[in-house]
Order: C-alpha cells, then structure tokens, then sequence
C-alpha cells in the first residue's frame, strides 16, 4: 500500500512539474497563442487598436496647412521638427528656407529613414533621449521647433516642452498644433453614448492625451513659453457650422442630433467649431510676463464640476 502511494505521490510531482515548467518555458507567438496553441478566440473583423501593438505601424504623410508659417516670428536657421514622420513638410521648409538647417525627430525607423533622405539630419529617437551635446548641438542653437500633432501622442508632453525649454534660445519659436477637444462633433459623439477611436482625427488610436485651449494655455506658461500668435483649422462640417452661426446674436442655441448647446460668445463659437488650434510659442520668464499671463501659471485649476467634492 506504501508503495502504491508513493508512485502516486510521485506521479503527481511529476504533473505539477511539467505543468510549471510548460508555463515559464514555453511561449508561444505574439498573437495570444499559449504554448504553441492556436488562439481560442479571434477578432471577426480588424480593429482600430490592432495598430497599437504593430511596430513602425504608422507612417504619417503631409502635414499641416503651410499657413502654419504664417505664425513665424523670425526667418528660422536652425529648425528641429519633432516627429517629423517620413518628413514631407520638413522637406518643403526646407525648400522654403534653403539656408536654414532642418533636423527631425521620429522615433517610427520605417519613417525616418524616408525623412532621413530628404533633410539635413534625422535622429531616430524621442526629445527627452538624445544627448545634444554628443550629437554637436549647445543650447541655443535651435531657434525654431516644430510641434505638429506631437504633444498628444505624449505621456508626459509637459516634460517635452520643459526638454525643449532647456535647450532653446532664448528668442527660440516654437509652432504647436494640437486637436481639439471641445470640437462640438465630438461633443456630439459622446452625448450620444460614443467615445470612437479611429485610425486618425480627433480621437486617433495613439492619442492619450487630450486638451482643450485653456489647458493648452496652462501648459505652455507653466513650462516656460508665452503665446505670441494662435491660429484654428477647421473641417468643412464645423466651417459651415461656423458660418451659419456667427452673424447671429448671442447667446444663441446650436442644435446638434443628441443635444442643443447654448453658446454665449462669438470666441466659444469658434472654439466648438475648431478641429485643430495652433500656437506660436516663445521663451519667457516668468518676471518678463505680464500679471494676465502670470495667472496661467498662479492660479489654481478650476475645479471640476463632474465631480464634485
């Protein structure tokens, strides 16, 4: 009887063995297969976040509208366009501004390795992971840097801007576009009950930060920039939207599908119809702004009212 228990006991250490050992030795493919098995469940159909576990899975082409440069404070020299992407507006800056060198930032490899072909130099890394002073570069010899929809793909884009801060000259420009979240269609959209990631626009897959203008304002200020010029795009929805509303009285009442929002001012009008805002930025210090500026930065963030203590 002892003998039969023992071959029982250790037939079980055995399969408790094997058991532990299959799960920390055996792997399978990425595609959620466990231990060489194929996967129990698969997706019908492809999905929008399918993307975010695909390496060098987006490579963004064209770039904002070239009114951009209108914000420009100066003839730039030396410009660093930060995810510069395959680099076709760095390319066309750089035809713009032939003498001025034009370096990009973009940490996708397919993407800068086009880029890489097209302007004076690409680092294929992010901002806050490069040594300057290894790649030649001091402080202040950067007097432009291109933000175009960078900050919200950003966990941290407050430690981005306090980087760039930091190596900027003093009479740097900076140019930021960023999406808007107080866009009344993605109001629209969450009113009725839809948060939709998509593959780009205001809710793009790889967003996983979202502002609106104020935020946006307590940023800049808090990292070290003052706004010297803004500037809006819209679509052809939101710019009708726009139109139609803008010679009227206010307050007046928008009526979208779900909702109706009463607008107070011509200024929240143009922010609900806004798809993108753009900013031109420079350094400043904090005893160089004005007391209106200052509360950027002093005064406490409103209290949020979906929440209330």
């Amino acid at each position: 009887m002892i003998g039969t228990l023992l071959k029982d006991l250790m037939r079980a250490l055995r399969q408790y063995v094997g058991f532990h050992a299959r799960r920390v030795f055996v792997r399978g493919p990425r595609e959620g297969r466990i231990g060489g098995a194929a996967p129990i469940f698969e997706p019908r159909h492809r999905f929008d976040w399918l993307i975010l576990s695909q390496e060098n899975a987006q490579i963004c082409t064209g770039g904002p509208s070239p009114t951009i440069l209108n914000l420009l404070v100066h003839e730039p020299k030396f410009i660093l366009d930060v995810g510069c992407s395959s680099g076709d507006f760095a390319a066309g800056i750089k035809q713009k501004f032939p003498h001025a060198q034009v370096w990009g930032i973009e940490p996708n490899k397919d993407g800068a390795a086009i880029a890489a072909s097209r302007i004076d130099r690409v680092l294929c890394s992010t901002v806050e992971a490069i040594d300057w002073k290894k790649e030649g570069v001091r402080r202040g010899d950067i007097d432009t840097v291109l933000l175009f929809d960078v900050l919200e793909h950003i966990y941290d884009p407050w430690q981005t801007l306090l980087t760039l801060r930091n190596l900027v000259s003093d009479k740097a420009q900076l140019l930021v576009s960023i999406p808007n979240v107080r866009n009344a269609f993605l109001i629209q959209d969450l009113i009725s009950g839809y948060w939709r990631y998509r593959l780009s626009g205001l809710l793009d897959i790889t967003h996983i930060r979202f502002f609106a203008k104020n935020d946006l304002y307590r940023m800049f200020y808090q990292t070290g920039f003052r706004v010297v010029g803004t500037g809006s795009t819209r679509c052809q929805a939101s710019a009708e939207m726009f139109d139609r509303h803008r010679g009227g009285e206010f307050p007046q009442t928008i009526e979208l599908q779900s909702a109706s929002i009463k607008v107070h001012s011509l200024e929240d009008l143009a922010n609900l119809c806004t798809l993108q805002h753009t900013f031109a930025l420079q350094p400043a210090d904090y005893d160089h702004l004005t007391p209106a500026e200052r509360q950027w930065i002093d005064a406490p963030h409103p209290a949020t009212t979906a929440f209330p203590a």
